[in-house]
């Protein structure tokens, strides 16, 4: 890939932009050859001016920076220079999670780890807040990496902002109200419904899908899925209620996975 862009021709010396990868709402993503750590690696740039893109900008690579899990995506360096930000990350190469086989093992071990990372990311105080299947990417050796933290936001914050992607946010995150962990966990069950029936449980315009998570049950998942496990159907249901006071609690979960 030639680096046509102005920002990326000013880039430092010691990165080689490779190829796109990938644009956002405020960043554009390349991968890049880093020559000082002799490796490829994601590069995000800032590609908004602003004070609000280079907040939020800033916020997601201070989440993330000290939080170390396998599965969640690594970052490594952040750059101003001459009013461009960009940071550098871990390149992935993968495919997103409702690609996975549909064997029992395989999704049981891609959805184990999927949890094990929201848990760590919840642990440490943080929300997704954009949790879908493109976010969700799982390796050739079967790692699952959570990634695009574009929306992070802390706990103790109960965010009202309208952000996130309609088919797989929470009823209460696409009302403006507050929330918590459990409208991460909501997206988690969305995901899991999708990979095991191949559609998410609300289709449709963005509008008229916002509209019916406030007011239509989801689908029970065995109307879509009649073989799916008894445990992951009540899983997913509960995952998918209206009331986040009904969904299950994380270790619930991780239970319904075991063996």
């Amino acid at each position: 890939m030639k680096a046509a862009e102005p920002a990326l021709d000013a880039l430092p010396e010691r990165f080689e932009v490779e190829a796109l990868l990938g644009a956002g709402s405020y960043g554009t993503v390349y991968r890049v050859f880093d020559r000082e750590r002799r490796a490829r690696v994601a590069l995000k740039l800032l590609h908004r001016s602003g004070a609000a893109p280079l907040l939020r900008f800033k916020r997601e690579f201070r989440a993330l920076a000290d939080l170390r899990h396998e599965n969640l995506l690594s970052l490594y360096e952040l750059f101003a220079d001459e009013a461009r930000w960009f940071f550098t990350m871990e390149l992935i190469d993968g495919v997103p999670i409702t690609e996975v086989p549909r064997d029992r093992g395989s999704l049981q071990r891609a959805f184990t780890q999927l949890a094990s990372g929201l848990e760590a990311l919840h642990g440490a105080g943080q929300l997704h807040r954009d949790l879908k299947p493109s976010n969700v990417m799982v390796e050739r050796g079967g790692r699952v990496v959570v990634l695009d933290f574009g929306f992070i936001a802390d706990t103790a914050d109960a965010s009202t902002d309208l952000v996130g992607t309609p088919a797989h946010a929470s009823p209460e995150q696409l009302a403006g109200a507050p929330i918590d962990p459990r409208s991460d966990w909501y997206a988690f069950g969305s995901i899991l419904f999708e990979t095991l029936t191949g559609a998410a449980p609300f289709e449709g315009r963005a509008l008229e899908v916002m509209a019916r998570k406030q007011r239509e049950p989801a689908p029970r998942l065995l109307e879509r899925a009649p073989d799916a496990p008894p445990r992951w159907a009540k899983l997913v249901d509960g995952l998918l209620s209206r009331d986040p006071s009904e969904r299950p609690r994380p270790s619930d979960v991780l239970a319904a996975f075991e063996s």
